[in-house]
């Protein structure tokens, strides 16, 4: 029997220690644009041969998602520091000419005239091209729907110019997460639908685009702390259990000596 209680605190252990590093990221992001937090998601096992041992029972991680609740914005005066407020993701090129997509909306104007994010990837237009604005333009407006207009001359009034592109997905959880805090689509996710913010009849149509903002990381500090602190608490009690299991184990192989 106390063998059998090593092996499920061992896995105890494993699994508080996955869901510890879990919040450790949120936390670490939690002034991270557009970040979405990680949750993991634990399920039980009664007499699982496989994983634990014959007759034994435990838990073990059945999923690590992201949860792509909404953040709060944060006024940035940019117009190119795009916020999505609703569903949907920024369609981007990288530098390699792969697609990607991203909630991180902090963009600027490159040497080359193309708006592009930090690490240099591209944003996509509705053509799915890259969006060049004129060497000549003397400034930008980005509406909610995403229209970009450009002023030539000072004279006269703004000009439509271009559109951004977002994607959506019916299951974005099933997203994989790169690095930068980019997605990539794969057959758990569904392959991207390409709309307009406020476009009618596709899964953006209650989505805006506000400029000269950043959506902030979804992390709740406050949220994450409590469940560390739980966290620990199982740890400690987990460990205590191992202890008495281990004694009492030690115990029962000196008395058969």
């Amino acid at each position: 029997m106390s063998f059998h209680a090593l092996k499920t605190s061992g896995s105890s252990l494993k699994n508080i220690q996955l869901g510890i590093n879990a919040i450790s990221h949120n936390i670490a992001n939690v002034n991270t644009n557009g970040y979405k937090k990680q949750q993991v998601g634990f399920a039980a096992l009664v007499n699982s041969k496989a994983n634990l041992g014959e007759g034994l029972s435990g838990t073990v991680m059945s999923s690590t998602k992201t949860v792509f609740s909404q953040g709060l914005l944060k006024n940035t005066g940019s117009a190119t520091d795009l916020a999505i407020v609703g569903e949907g993701f920024f369609t981007l090129q990288t530098t390699s000419g792969e697609v990607v997509y991203s909630r991180a909306g902090h963009f600027n104007i490159d040497a080359n005239r193309d708006i592009v994010d930090a690490a240099g990837n591209y944003l996509l237009s509705t053509g799915g091209g890259k969006i060049s604005i004129p060497l000549e333009a003397q400034g930008i407006e980005i509406t909610p729907e995403g229209e970009i207009n450009v002023l030539i001359d000072p004279v006269t009034s703004l000009q439509a110019y271009d559109q951004i592109q977002l994607a959506s997905f019916v299951n974005p959880e099933g997203l994989h997460q790169l690095g930068g805090n980019n997605y990539q689509e794969t057959s758990s996710s569904g392959m991207a639908s390409f709309s307009t913010a406020g476009e009618s009849a596709s899964q953006t149509q209650e989505t805006a685009l506000v400029s000269g903002t950043l959506e902030l990381s979804n992390t709740d500090l406050s949220e994450s702390l409590t469940d560390l602190m739980a966290y620990q608490r199982s740890y400690q009690a987990v460990s205590k259990t191992s202890s008495v299991a281990d004694e009492v184990l030690q115990a029962t192989i000196n008395l058969a000596s």
